[in-house]
This record gives C-alpha cells, structure tokens and sequence, in this order.
C-alpha cells in the first residue's frame, strides 16, 4: 500500500491540469467575437464630371429696331429671314410731316438770325437796348435747337440696321401708323464667327465647377447626329431671382448655316476644374437609395465605422465620392459589410 499514493497523487495533478487547459480554451472561444472580414484602401483618381443643360440658340446680337418718332409707315424693304448687312436701310416713314416740321424750323431759324442783326444794329445806334438784343440773342438760340430737333428726327424716321446678319421678325406692315419706339424689326447678327449663341441656367453646386473658355458640345434634335463645339464665354455672378438659376452663355465656334434661332440644344460642358475623387469597389456598398450609399470602414484594423456618402458616378463595378467626403488612410469593407455593425470588431483576412 506504501507504492499506491505516489501514483494516485499523478492521476489527480494531471486531470487537474487538462481541465484547466480545457475551460481556457472554452473561455477564449467565448470571448473572442471578432468578426473576419475583407478591406482595401482607397483608391483615389482625377474626375472630371460633365455638367449638363439644355438652352435656346440665339444671335450673339440681337436688336429691336424702331423710329424714333411716330408716323405713318412708308415702306419696309426686307421680310423676316433675309439676310442683311450693316446699315442696310430697312425701313421709313412718311416725310410729309417731318419735312414740313424740319422747314418751319429753317424759317423759324432764319427770322432769328435777322431780328439778332437788327437789334444789334438799334443797340449799336442806341435806339435799342441791350435787352431786346440779349433776347434776340436768345430766340436764335432756341431757333437754332428747335431745327436741330428737327433735322435729327428727319435722320431716325428710317430704320438702318447696326449689324450684319438676319431679320428674326418683322411687327408691322406699310401703312400702319406707328408710334415712337414702337418695335419694328428684330434683327440678329448671323453669319460670322461667333455670331450663334446658346444660353441656359445652371444650379449653384454646378456653376463653381465652370469657368470662361471651358469646352462644351451641343446637340440638337433637328441634327440629331450631328455634334457642335462651342466654349463658355459668359458667366452670371448672380442668380436669376425667378429660377434660382445662374445664367451661362456659350458661343459655337464657327457660324452654322443650318442653325435656326430658338433651336433647343442638348449642352454637355467639360469643367477645367478637375474633383479630386475615391473610387470605391461596388461589393463595399452595404444600402443605397438615390445618391446616397453607406458602407463601413476601419481606420486601425480592429474596429468598424459606418458613414453614409454622396455618390458621385456610378460605373460598372465602382462608384465615386468626393476625396472629401472620406477620412484620409482608411480601409473600406468590401467582404462580411452586410453581417457589420456599428463599432464591431473585425479581423481582417489577408
């Protein structure tokens, strides 16, 4: 009985021993709640969005044409569509008023300039006083005014155009009587080198990326095939207070016969102003709605964050979100995301 205790003490040791090593292990089983997923860096890249709009084609020049008194009208020598140079007479009135106006005004004159003479002569002879020779001084003056007013309405009572191009619309027709400033002909300049203008509204987070001389291509549903360049070469400082639109012109860089005005053009304008931008694997996106997406990242490898972004293209197998919009040295989840949670703890597979 003496060689028995020695090995009953080995047995109780050694199975102490095994279930302690057991419960250990168990332990460790429980505890460790690290979820094992997938993660890549980003990747950046230069974007260039483009910003897209529609607009009205127009003439660069565009004027409405009047008289500049009122009056019966003479004759209209061009109709809408035809083309005109620069002082091409368009239009005119009836003189017969206007030239008996400007000849009352020469004898008006020509009286002033007589009764000036003599009562300088009546004062010279001290039969006169210097007051009627200072208010015949006068009367010639306004005499004088009068024929000039005259003469100068003569002058406007045609219509001469001030530049080389087309008459877009014609008002009124011979014989009608006009009053002044009342419209006649609009008329738009055509035919030369950045004379065909298009104008359109674009938002205000869009209106920052574009500046003078940025490309642009320009689409219409007339020529739906065909594609025409054109550069920025107008940008409003402020918006339209109706639209909440900021106003931008572009003008085609040669004149196009086959244009007409008021065509509705498809506008894509390539900003200078390139974004700075993430590209993230699709297989990253946990829940999407518009152009939102959420996904989850790490920035020290053990612990998830969530954050909800603002896309900025979708394509293929990625999308994009402003370089901005992300924390700098961060590892996006691509494999596991949908089983995450907020502030999980992760291990990342190599």
């Amino acid at each position: 009985m003496k060689h028995t205790y020695p090995i009953i003490l080995f047995v109780t040791l050694f199975s102490t021993i095994s279930c302690k090593q057991e419960y250990v292990t168990q332990t460790q089983s429980v505890t460790s709640t690290a979820k094992n997923v997938r993660a890549v860096k980003l990747q950046s890249m230069v974007q260039i969005e483009p910003v897209t709009a529609t607009g009205t084609l127009l003439s660069k020049e565009e004027v409405v044409l009047s008289f500049k008194i009122g009056g019966i009208v003479n004759s209209l020598n061009v109709n809408v569509g035809e083309s005109i140079i620069r002082n091409q007479q368009l239009g005119s009135l009836n003189l017969s008023e206007i030239n008996a106006q400007v000849v009352g005004a020469t004898n008006a004159y020509d009286k002033s300039v007589r009764d000036l003479e003599r009562a300088t002569n009546l004062y010279r002879d001290t039969v006169g006083t210097l007051e009627q020779q200072q208010n015949a001084k006068t009367a010639k003056e306004i005499a004088n005014s009068n024929l000039d007013i005259a003469r100068f309405n003569r002058r406007f009572s045609v219509i001469n155009t001030p530049v080389k191009g087309k008459v877009l619309q014609r008002y009124v027709d011979v014989g009608q009587l006009v009053s002044p400033g009342q419209p006649i002909y609009r008329v738009g300049s055509a035919g030369t080198r950045g004379s065909q203008t298009i104008r359109l509204g674009i938002a205000d987070k869009d209106i920052v990326k574009i500046i003078l001389k940025d490309s642009a291509t320009i689409r219409f549903d007339a020529f739906a095939k065909a594609e025409y360049n054109a550069i920025v070469t107008e940008i409003s400082q402020a918006a339209n207070p109706k639209t909440g639109l900021f106003e931008v012109e572009l003008t085609i860089d040669e004149y196009r016969q086959e244009l007409k005005n008021g065509f509705i053009g498809a506008v894509s304008i390539k900003p200078s102003l390139s974004l700075s931008t993430y590209k993230i694997p699709m297989n990253a996106l946990v829940e999407g709605k518009q152009n939102k997406a959420s996904i989850f990242y790490t920035e020290d490898d053990s612990t998830v964050k969530y954050l909800e972004v603002e896309v900025l293209n979708f394509v293929e197998d990625f999308f994009t979100v402003a370089a901005d919009a992300l924390p700098k040295q961060i590892k996006v989840i691509t494999e596991g995301a949908p089983y995450l949670a907020k502030n999980d703890s992760i291990n990342i597979a190599q």
